[in-house]
């Protein structure tokens, strides 16, 4: 009986090698990822709290650092909604009884420029934010 690798041509090993290779290159790309936005150096970060298409406040992430939490409650078309600011990080605390699912809530803690915490039925969002950030994507 024949060998199975010697039915295949020459384009096939390459095609089968380009595939492993690009295999391969895609468990690892997490981890090392080169298009992540770089924040500058010495950029201050922000929690932007948003409400339906307004922005609602814009606090400080130094101000979080400290003994206490930070609370903010805040107003949405079905209830009040607390956010938790705190060393640096910040959560949705508490979403109103009307919102069932409280996908908000089980977002957690974010501490990082990206991620953000968006509350629909209450029309809240939450990100944090750099005042010098980077490129993040460029289009053509």
């Amino acid at each position: 009986m024949k060998n199975l690798w010697s039915y295949l041509t020459v384009y096939d090993k390459i095609l089968i090698s380009l595939l492993l290779l690009l295999s391969i290159t895609g468990i690892f790309l997490p981890f090392v990822n080169p298009f992540r936005t770089r924040i500058a150096e010495g950029s201050e970060k922000v929690i932007v709290i948003q409400k339906g298409n307004e922005e609602e406040m814009r606090i400080a992430l130094e101000t979080t650092y400290g003994t206490d939490p930070l609370y903010i409650e805040i107003e949405g078309p079905i209830g009040t909604s607390i956010i938790e600011a705190y060393n640096g990080k910040v959560r949705m605390k508490e979403a109103p009884p009307a919102d069932l699912e409280k996908t908000c809530v089980k977002t957690g803690w974010i501490e990082d420029v990206g991620p953000m915490i968006i509350c629909i039925p209450n029309q809240i969002s939450v990100w944090i934010e750099a005042e010098e950030a980077g490129l993040d994507v460029v289009s053509w």
